[in-house]
Formats: C-alpha cells, sequence, structure tokens
C-alpha cells in the first residue's frame, strides 16, 4: 500500500457528494487530496453484492441499523458499534437484513470514490446488466471472489 495520505482540515457535516444506487445513499465525505477516503452509506440492501474483493483497505463502522457481514464464508449479524477490518484482496460482501442500516466506511489506497460514481452512474442510465458492472468493477480492481 502506498504511504497513508489524507488532507488536512475540518469538513462540514452537512457537506458531501451523494451517489445513489437503488437501495443505498452514498456520501462522499472526504474524497479529495489523498489516498484515505470517508464515506458514509445508508441502506436497505437486503440481496447484497457476490462476495468481492478490491485493492483498497476498508474498515466499515455500523452506526445504526443492523448489518451482515460476510467474510470467510459466512455471514454475520452485527449491530450498532460493530467494526469490520478488511485488508485488500479479501473476499467479503455486505447487506442489511430488515430496516435501514447506517454505516461508516473508511478506505485506505486505491480511491473508492470513482467506483461508487461509475456504479451509481450505471443506475441512473438504467444500464445496468452484469457485464456492465463487471466491466465498471474491472475498471476499479473489483474482482469477484472465486
Amino acid at each position: 500500500m502506498k504511504k497513508p495520505m489524507m488532507p488536512e482540515g475540518i469538513f462540514d457535516g452537512q457537506q458531501f457528494e451523494s451517489v445513489r444506487y437503488p437501495a443505498d445513499e452514498i456520501r462522499l465525505r472526504v474524497t479529495k487530496g489523498g489516498n484515505i477516503q470517508v464515506t458514509e452509506y445508508i441502506s436497505e440492501d437486503r440481496e447484497a453484492a457476490p462476495p468481492h474483493m478490491h485493492p483498497w483497505d476498508e474498515i466499515e463502522y455500523v452506526i445504526e441499523g443492523e448489518v451482515e457481514f460476510f467474510l470467510h464464508g459466512a455471514w454475520k449479524i452485527c449491530g450498532p458499534g460493530s467494526v469490520q477490518m478488511l485488508p485488500a484482496g479479501v473476499a467479503h460482501s455486505v447487506r442489511v437484513p430488515k430496516g435501514t442500516a447506517r454505516v461508516l466506511m473508511i478506505t485506505m489506497g486505491a480511491p473508492y470514490d470513482g467506483f461508487a460514481r461509475d456504479v451509481a452512474d450505471l443506475y441512473a442510465q438504467g444500464a445496468v446488466t452484469p457485464a456492465r458492472v463487471a466491466e465498471v468493477a474491472g475498471r476499479h480492481g473489483v474482482r469477484l471472489a472465486e
């Protein structure tokens, strides 16, 4: 991993870029000025993406609600205060079994925000197909677990 770099500053909680998937609002809170990014997502995603891996390290902290994290071949139910630590290249997934969950995600390494924007664009264009999702994922180094 590259040396951790982040912007210096205090970031207003009311200022963020929002992108959407059908069951998620992704709030890109700090994305410029380094290779550490801060994102909040609010989700009702019951389906979950297939287990996948990516080139960035990721920390996910459950703020509200209940999520299920998939790691090492098993799902684990987690509530507020739970933390999932994911080194780059570790297969994982996440879903929300009921209600709405809010999760803080910190990524380190390859930027996450471009991937989030590109997937949101697919949904906005009504162009979501497995092949298109795979193409976008591949451009950002995201790949399905084998």
